[in-house]
C-alpha cells in the first residue's frame, strides 16, 4: 500500500473530530431529523427498495455499485474502484446476467459475444437521478428473460416549470493518487415541452498495474405534452470510457508456487490481469499502455396515452457500442520484444441490440390489470482488425463478422386485485420464447426454447403497522450470446451437451412492521431452486473458458433491514443478510472442490448513524462487513505440450470497512462535503486476486440553482 500524505491524514482526523462534536449537538433544540432519513432509503412498496437522491449524493459515490453496496441482499465484487467492467453486482446471489438494468424502464444490458446481458456500470453515471428502484427477485410478471434475480430501475429527474441547475466537483486522493468526478445538470419545462440535460466527467489514476480510467457521459431527455393527456418522450445518452487493461502482476499463476505471491512490478499490488476478448494469442494479454476507447449510445423513444381508465405505454430503444482496442508489447510476455511496441489495433462493434415494448394498464373496480409484449434483438457488429504483430502473437488472427444473433419475445398478464381493505392478491403469467442462432457461417448450434411461467403474490395487512407478503413463482432465464459462444467454442466445454435455459422455482416471504412514519423493520426470506443453472468458467485464464449447465443450484437466505430515529438529531440504519448456496451435479470434476456458488459470502452487514449538527450540517458514519467466501480458481502450469490444466479452491477473507461523510450547507445554493472512504485503511478483496484501495479522503462542492 502507498503511504498516505500527511494532509490526507489530517483531513481524516478532522472528520473524526466532527463526529465527536455530535455530543454538543444534542443540546440544540432547533435541530430536526426530517431532512436526514425521510429522503434516505425507503420502501415504496412491499417488493421494491428505493434509494433516494440524498444517498446517491453521499461520499465518493460515482457509479451505481457505490450506492447499492449498503443495501440488504446485494453483494458487490469489484476488481477496481472505478472503470471495472466485470460482473460486479449480485442480488440474492444472482449477478449481472440475471439482473435487468433499466433507465426509465428501458433495458440497457449489453449484447454480443463480447457482451451479452452484462452491465457496464461505468456508462450509468449518477447524474440527474431522482431515485433508484431495486426489485429483488422475479415475482413480477412484467419483467422476464434476464430479470431472474431482479430489476434495477434508474429514474431520472423530471423537468419542472421552475428551471433548475446543479454543478458539483468531487476530488479524492489516497492509494489512488487522484480521483476526479464532475457533474452538471439542468432541466426546465416551457409550455408543453420539458427537457433535462446532464453531463459528467470522471478520471482515476491507476492503483493496480495499468488500470487508469477516464469517462465522459452526456444525456438528454425531452418530454412533449400531447393531445388528450398523452406524452411523447425522447432520450439519448452518450458515454465514452478510456480504460487501461489490468496487467497480471504475479510472477506465477500457480497458487502453490512461491512466485504466486511475488510481484513483477513492485510499484503495484499483487493482482491478476485481464485479457482482450475474445482471447486469440499473446497480443491479447495487456502490455504497458494496453487500453480500450469505448463509445456507447443509448437511444429511446416512448409514448404514453390514457383512454379513460386505460393507459397505453409504448417504448422503442437501441444500444450502439463500439470500442477501439490497442495493445503494446511487453518483454515479460515475449522477451525478444522491448516494451511499448504496438502489437494489436482493432475495432469491436460490440453492441447493436434493440427492442421495444407495449404495456397496457386498465383499472376495473378492485382490479388493476396489466398486459404487455416485449421484443428484443441481441446483436453485435464486426470485429475489424487494423493491425496485429503475428510473430509476437504466436498465431494468426483476422477480423470477423458477427457469428450470432438472439431474438426473444415476452408476453405477460398480471392482475393486482384488492380482495379486501387488508388483502391484495397479484396473480400473473408470462410466456417467453427465444432463439440464439448462428449467422455468417458461425459454428455454434442454434438454441431455442419457450416456457410459460406463473406468478402469485399475496399481501395481507395484519394491523395498521404490520404487513406480510408471500410470493410463489417460476421465472425463466435464457443463455446470452457470450454464454452460447463459449459453450460452442470454449476449450473447456466444446462438445458438451446442449446449453439449456434456467428455470427458477422460487418462494419469497417478507414481514414488515412500522413503529412510526420514520421507524420500520423488515425481514425478508427467499428460497430459489434453479434448474439447469448456467456456469461460466475460466475468467482468469482464457485457455480454460467454457459455459455449461449444472443440474440445479439452490440459493436461500434471509435479510433484516431496520431504520430507527433515536432523537431529533440522531438516526440509525442497519442491514443484516445471511445467504446459503448449493451446487448440484456438474459435468466437471473441479466443481466438487466447493459446494457453493463462487464469490458469495454467507454473511453481510451494514450499519450507519446520521447525526444532525448545528447549521443544518449532517454527519454520516457507515460500517460495512462482508464475511468469508470461496471460489474455484482454474489455471494452467507448464508451457507448450507440457501445459496442464489445474484447479484449486481459494478463500476470500472477510473484511470490515468504515466511512465518514460530512455535508455542510454554506447557503441555499452551495453545499460543501468532506469524506473518508475505508477510514481504517483495511486491506481487502471483493473479488479474488484484486485488492481494493486503502483509505481515500476527499471533498465535494455542489452548487444548486
Amino acid at each position: 500500500m502507498k503511504k498516505i500524505p500527511n494532509n490526507q491524514l489530517m483531513l481524516a482526523c478532522c472528520l473524526s473530530l466532527a463526529a465527536a462534536s455530535t455530543a454538543q449537538a444534542a443540546s440544540q433544540d432547533h435541530l430536526t431529523l426530517d431532512e436526514i432519513l425521510v429522503t434516505d432509503t425507503l420502501l415504496e412498496d412491499q417488493n421494491t427498495a428505493v434509494v433516494e437522491s440524498s444517498t446517491i449524493d453521499r461520499g465518493r459515490n460515482i457509479i451505481l455499485p457505490d450506492v447499492l453496496k449498503q443495501e440488504a441482499d446485494i453483494d458487490i465484487k469489484r476488481r477496481a474502484a472505478v472503470g471495472d467492467t466485470a460482473d460486479i453486482v449480485a442480488i440474492r446471489g444472482l449477478s449481472a446476467n440475471r439482473i435487468m438494468l433499466n433507465i426509465n424502464d428501458r433495458p440497457v444490458n449489453a449484447a454480443g459475444v463480447v457482451g451479452g446481458h452484462y452491465i457496464d456500470w461505468g456508462t450509468i453515471p449518477l447524474d440527474n437521478i431522482e431515485k433508484i428502484e431495486v426489485i429483488k427477485g422475479g415475482s413480477s410478471a412484467r419483467y422476464g428473460n434476464n430479470a431472474l434475480g431482479g430489476v434495477i430501475n434508474v429514474v431520472t429527474k423530471r423537468p419542472t416549470t421552475e428551471p433548475t441547475a446543479t454543478l458539483s466537483a468531487n476530488l479524492a486522493t489516497g492509494d489512488i493518487d487522484l480521483l476526479q468526478n464532475y457533474r452538471l445538470t439542468h432541466s426546465n419545462k416551457i409550455g408543453h415541452v420539458g427537457y433535462s440535460l446532464a453531463g459528467s466527467f470522471e478520471k482515476a489514476d491507476e492503483f493496480l498495474w495499468n488500470n487508469d480510467f477516464e469517462g465522459k457521459n452526456v444525456a438528454g431527455n425531452i418530454y412533449i405534452d400531447m393531445p388528450a393527456a398523452g406524452e411523447l418522450s425522447l432520450g439519448m445518452q452518450y458515454a465514452n470510457a478510456i480504460r487501461g487493461f489490468m496487467r497480471d502482476n504475479r510472477l506465477s499463476a500457480d497458487p502453490d508456487s512461491p512466485n504466486f505471491n511475488r510481484t513483477k512490478n513492485s510499484d503495484y499490488p499483487l493482482s491478476f490481469g485481464e485479457t482482450f476478448n475474445p482471447y486469440s494469442g499473446r497480443a491479447f494479454d495487456p502490455g504497458p499502455g494496453g487500453q480500450w476507447d469505448k463509445e456507447k449510445y443509448y437511444l429511446d423513444m416512448g409514448y404514453s396515452q390514457p383512454f379513460g381508465d386505460t393507459l397505453v405505454e409504448f417504448k422503442v430503444y437501441q444500444n450502439h457500442e463500439d470500442r477501439d482496442e490497442r495493445n503494446y508489447s511487453s518483454s515479460l510476455i515475449v522477451p525478444s520484444y522491448s516494451d511499448g511496441r504496438l502489437v494489436l489495433d482493432r475495432t469491436v462493434q460490440s453492441d447493436r441490440s434493440w427492442g421495444s415494448n407495449v404495456v397496457v394498464t386498465h383499472s376495473l373496480e378492485a382490479h388493476e390489470i396489466e398486459a404487455g409484449i416485449d421484443y428484443k434483438v441481441l446483436a453485435y457488429g464486426d470485429t475489424i482488425l487494423h493491425m496485429i504483430d503475428t510473430v509476437y502473437n504466436g498465431r494468426s488472427y483476422t477480423g470477423s463478422e458477427p457469428s450470432q444473433e438472439g431474438v426473444s419475445w415476452g408476453y405477460f398478464l398480471q392482475d393486482t386485485w384488492a380482495v379486501s381493505d387488508r388483502f391484495t392478491l397479484t396473480p400473473g403469467v408470462r410466456y417467453d420464447t427465444y432463439t440464439n442462432e448462428s449467422i455468417n457461417g458461425g459454428t455454434s448450434p442454434e438454441l431455442q426454447d419457450e416456457a410459460v411461467t406463473p406468478r402469485l403474490t399475496g399481501t395481507y395487512a395484519l394491523t395498521g403497522a404490520d404487513t406480510i407478503t408471500a410470493s410463489l413463482y417460476q421465472a425463466l432465464r435464457t443463455p446470452g450470446l457470450p454464454e452460447t459462444y463459449w459453450w460452442g467454442n470454449g476449450g473447456l466445454t466444446r462438445g458438451t451437451s446442449d446449453l439449456k435455459p434456467e428455470t427458477n422455482n422460487a418462494a419469497e416471504l417478507m414481514v414488515k412492521h412500522d413503529f412510526s412514519k420514520k421507524d420500520s423493520i423488515k425481514v425478508s426470506g427467499y428460497y430459489y431452486q434453479i434448474e439447469d443453472y448456467i456456469m461460466f468458467r475460466g475468467g482468469y485464464n482464457p485457455t480454460v473458458r467454457g459455459t455449461y449447465n449444472l443440474d440445479e443450484a439452490i440459493l436461500q437466505g434471509v435479510s433484516l433491514d431496520q431504520r430507527h430515529v433515536f432523537t431529533d438529531w440522531l438516526a440509525g440504519r442497519a442491514t443484516l443478510t445471511y445467504q446459503h448456496t448449493e451446487k448440484g451435479d456438474s459435468p466437471f470434476a473441479f466443481d466438487s472442490l466447493s459446494d457453493k456458488i463462487d464469490n458469495l459470502p454467507d454473511w453481510k452487514a451494514t450499519a450507519g448513524l446520521d447525526f444532525k449538527l448545528p447549521q443544518q450540517a449532517v454527519l454520516s458514519v457507515t460500517v460495512r462487513y462482508a464475511g468469508e467466501s470461496e471460489m474455484i480458481y482454474l489455471y494452467t502450469t507448464g508451457t507448450g505440450l507440457a501445459t496442464t490444466q489445474r484447479s484449486k479452491k481459494m478463500d476470500i477473507d472477510s473484511f470490515v470497512t468504515a466511512g465518514l461523510d460530512l455535508k455542510i450547507p454554506i447557503n441555499k445554493h452551495c453545499e460543501l462535503g468532506l469524506y473518508a472512504d475505508n477510514l481504517f485503511d483495511e486491506e481487502y478483496e471483493e473479488q479474488f486476486g484484486y485488492p481494493m484501495p486503502g483509505i481515500m479522503v476527499g471533498s465535494i462542492i455542489k452548487f444548486t440553482y
